[in-house]
């Protein structure tokens, strides 16, 4: 158990270092154990979001809808260049990357959030701050891509983007 432990530790690390564009999925163990933790991880992260608005239900469909796409979206990325072994460490990067973001940008919302009333309006802080995160994780999304599927930044680009839009477009749908 510390064993899987002390590697899940390595593979947060990496998780960083993807997320500041120094590393890539490649570095990443092919055993499924780092995603099952960070599975479990990003589900216990989620739950710092349950309020009076969203339960423990909506919260966890939303994710689960969230890694759903992730794996769909890996999985034909890999499919389609013919390198589905690739595809542990593709998914371990995916939901690592988003448990890094959310673990950063959870303390910086509540920070702005805390500091003004959000019931009369938004502060023009969170919106840049939102811009940042979202554009923040769709370039990791799109290097993780280019690094898994061997295309260039456009279609890696465009693939991340396309995945955005769809999951914004479920989430608002559910």
């Amino acid at each position: 158990m510390f064993y899987y432990l002390r590697q899940w530790l390595h593979c947060l690390k990496i998780y960083a270092l993807i997320c500041a564009f120094i590393s890539g999925p490649d570095r990443l163990p092919h055993g499924l154990h780092c995603v099952f933790l960070s599975v479990f991880s990003y589900f216990l992260l989620g739950f710092a979001l349950v309020d009076s608005e969203r339960g423990y239900a909506t919260v966890a469909v939303q994710i689960i809808i969230e890694l759903s796409l992730l794996a769909l979206v890996a999985l034909a990325g890999l499919k389609w260049k013919g390198v589905l072994s690739r595809f542990n460490q593709t998914y371990s990067a995916l939901v690592g990357i988003n448990l890094v973001i959310s673990a950063v940008t959870l303390p910086v919302f509540h920070l702005i959030v805390d500091d003004s009333n959000i019931e009369t309006a938004v502060p023009s802080t969170l919106i840049y701050v939102t811009m940042a995160m979202v554009f923040w994780n769709l370039a990791v999304l799109s290097q993780i891509f280019k690094r898994s599927f061997n295309v260039n930044t456009i279609m890696s680009a465009m693939i991340a983007f396309n995945y955005f839009v769809v999951y914004q477009f479920v989430v608002i749908w559910f």
